[in-house]
C-alpha cells in the first residue's frame, strides 16, 4: 500500500480455513515469508518487483499460534505440532521435532528461546543439522500461546489465564 495515498500496490492471495491468518510475515532482502496452520503451509515470495512472484511453497511450517523467526538463512517455526527448521532460500526442511509441541519462539543473543504451549521453556542452539536443546525448565502451567518477551535481560512469559513469570537471564549469561 502506498502510504501517501492509500492506493494498493499489490496483493498476494493467501486463503486459509476460516480466513485465519494469525501470524506475521517475515520480510527480508526483498522477500516475504508467509505461513498459516490448519494444513495450509508456507510460501516465500520475491516482492522486489512490481508484482510479487512465488519462489517456493510447502507444508514444512504451518504456524497456528505465533510467527516464525529468521536466523542466519534458516526459518524456525511450528508445523502445527512440531518445531521445524527450513532453508530461507529453498524452503527445504532441515529438521523437525516433536519435543516441543505447539508454541512460540524468539531469537536472542544467537539462541532460540522457545515456549511450548504447555509452559516449558527451552533454549535451543540454532542449527541446520538437528534440534539442539541446551537447557529447559517448566516455567508455567496451563495453555501458553503468547510469545516470550525479552527486555533488559528479563524474559516475560504468560499463560492463557493471565499468569506472568519474569525470568532474570542476566545472571545466566555471566
Amino acid at each position: 500500500m502506498e502510504a501517501s495515498s492509500g492506493r494498493v500496490l499489490w496483493r498476494v492471495p493467501w486463503n486459509t480455513l476460516w480466513d485465519l491468518n494469525a501470524v506475521d510475515p517475515i520480510i527480508y532482502e526483498g522477500r516475504m515469508f508467509v505461513s498459516s496452520g490448519n494444513g495450509v503451509g508456507c510460501a516465500l515470495y520475491d516482492i522486489s518487483a512490481a508484482e510479487p512472484r512465488e519462489l517456493s511453497r510447502n507444508k514444512h511450517i504451518k504456524n497456528t499460534i505465533n510467527s516464525s523467526v529468521l536466523w542466519n538463512g534458516l526459518v524456525y517455526g511450528f508445523n502445527d505440532t512440531d518445531l521445524a527448521c527450513v532453508s530461507w532460500e529453498t524452503g527445504e526442511e532441515k529438521w523437525t521435532t516433536r519435543e516441543v509441541r505447539k508454541g512460540s519462539l524468539i531469537v536472542a543473543d544467537g539462541m532460540l528461546i522457545v515456549l511450548s504451549e504447555t509452559g516449558r521453556l527451552v533454549v535451543v542452539k540454532p542449527s541446520d543439522r538437528a534440534y539442539e536443546p541446551l537447557t529447559e525448565a517448566q516455567v508455567l502451567g496451563g495453555r501458553c500461546w503468547t510469545t516470550p518477551v525479552l527486555s533488559r535481560g528479563r524474559l516475560y512469559v504468560r499463560n492463557a489465564v493471565g499468569d506472568v513469570v519474569c525470568l532474570d537471564l542476566r545472571s545466566a549469561s555471566r
